[in-house]
């Protein structure tokens, strides 16, 4: 029989059942900001998990491209600003890698100080 207690919270460790429907909501949030025109959840070995908007090719090609970087040069967050968009790739606990894809007019301040909240919340899904 089921306690009518409410469950044990346990800081920083979310059951897999919740981090799954949690993740593209999180993803779907960074995604709807000013300027990002897209974004994308890599695991460790460079796969799509999520990805926003959903289906886009172009997103998931660009995390396939992402996913070549060497992890020994990266230092938690890197940037690639290129002529017509930046890209910023940042590293998550659980070795998986969060892509944001966004227009070349966007303000980069602003989008690091929102993907510094999304680490926290990424990183708090994980054992």
């Amino acid at each position: 029989m089921y306690s009518s207690l409410p469950p044990v919270k346990v800081k920083g460790y979310a059951p897999p059942m919740f981090r799954r429907s949690v993740e593209p909501l999180l993803l779907r949030d960074i995604a709807a900001q000013s300027g990002v025109t897209g974004a994308a959840l890599l695991d460790g070995d460079g796969f799509v998990l999520y990805s926003q908007p959903p289906h886009d090719d172009s997103v998931q090609n660009l995390g396939k491209a992402i996913a070549l970087l060497d992890p020994n040069f990266s230092s938690g967050r890197v940037t690639l600003n290129g002529e017509n968009g930046t890209v910023i790739v940042q590293e998550l606990s659980g070795n998986r890698v969060l892509v944001v894809r966004c227009l070349a007019s966007s303000n980069l301040g602003q989008l690091r100080h929102i993907l510094d909240e999304a680490v926290v919340r990424f990183n708090t899904l994980i054992p």
